[in-house]
């Protein structure tokens, strides 16, 4: 016999919260641990035996915080949803009126309807990753933007010594901290047993390297091994678009690229790669070719079908094979 469960919605701010339970008037709670204490005990009082599932969406830290400190309680589960769905629903019933308590009711009718799946938190070792990796592309993206400042300064008639030195020393204290984020990506993928195996497996791959392999697991996350095919593919914002509509509306298809950009990047290059030097994505994308398909729709599938490949292995913990053809 399966468990009772009481969906309670949740309303993530930065600095406060509200509640939702099923008959009960929206409750507020303070964003710091007394609070998240007294929406867990609110909760449980009117779940009585149930199982309290916890929905809310997915708003950066602010959620994570929430959910890691309420996941571990007993008799709790939550569900972490994407906010677009949310939305939807919320039009879907009509809702006129958007406020914190309104968007609380709107995640509990949504969470009792569609039953969430619960949410686990991803190792701590894979959440350490993700921070260095994120801070190790922020800083690059700003290097390569005082790098450019830096040339077009040169132009400048009569530019201050103050300046060129201001801007010369920002450089280096950017390779220098980004040096020091890939150091402890390296020092990280070392001591970990578990993400070692991982990146030593995508490196067996023609075309992923070290900086390839390490943004794809952080940004692929808990979606490369415990997520559907379709579901990994939408996460990469990979997934086909089609817009049809009886006989007049014929737009053209596309990818869907509502999902993470910074995967796709981390897919490029070594798709790119690969269609020279991994036997596997080279035959794929010349029959593409053959069969009238233009060139960047062919990489892009070669995107995809390195995704899949990367998941299939990380799942069987097994090596690049360039005879096996998975079927993706």
């Amino acid at each position: 016999m399966s468990k009772q469960v009481m969906y309670v919605g949740v309303d993530v701010g930065a600095t406060d919260f509200w509640g939702a339970v099923k008959g009960q008037a929206p409750k507020r709670f303070a964003h710091t641990a007394a609070g998240i204490r007294a929406l867990h005990r609110w909760a449980v009082k009117h779940a009585g035996e149930a199982v309290v599932h916890l929905c809310m969406e997915a708003t950066g830290v602010y959620s994570q915080s929430l959910a890691m400190r309420l996941v571990t309680r007993p008799g709790t589960e939550v569900s972490i949803v994407n906010p677009a769905c949310i939305k939807a629903f919320a039009n879907a019933q009509l809702r006129r009126s958007k406020t914190d308590s309104i968007d609380a009711e709107v995640i509990q009718c949504y969470a009792e309807i569609h039953h969430p799946r619960p949410w686990q938190p991803v190792p701590k070792v894979f959440r350490q990753l993700y921070q260095l990796v994120v801070q190790a592309d922020a800083i690059k993206d700003s290097l390569l933007q005082w790098q450019n400042r830096n040339h077009a300064q040169h132009y400048v008639p009569d530019l201050p010594k103050e300046v060129v030195k201001s801007q010369r020393a920002i450089i280096r204290a950017l390779q220098r901290q980004l040096q020091r984020l890939e150091e402890a990506v390296d020092q990280l993928c070392a001591t970990d047993a578990t993400l070692a195996q991982k990146v030593m497996l995508l490196e067996t791959i023609p075309g992923i390297a070290r900086k390839s392999s390490v943004q794809i697991l952080a940004y692929g996350g808990q979606w490369l091994t415990q997520r559907t095919q379709k579901e990994l593919v939408a996460h990469a914002g990979l997934a086909p678009h089609h817009h049809q509509s009886g006989t007049s509306v014929r737009r053209q298809s596309r990818i869907d690229k509502r999902g993470d950009r910074r995967l796709r990047k981390a897919l490029y290059m070594p798709a790119l790669v690969g269609i020279v030097h991994n036997p596997i994505l080279k035959s794929f994308y010349q029959r593409l070719l053959e069969n009238q398909k233009m060139k960047k729709v062919a990489l892009v599938a070669c995107m995809k079908k390195l995704l899949l490949i990367s998941r299939s292995m990380l799942i069987n913990k097994t090596t690049f094979n360039p005879k096996y053809q998975p079927l993706t």
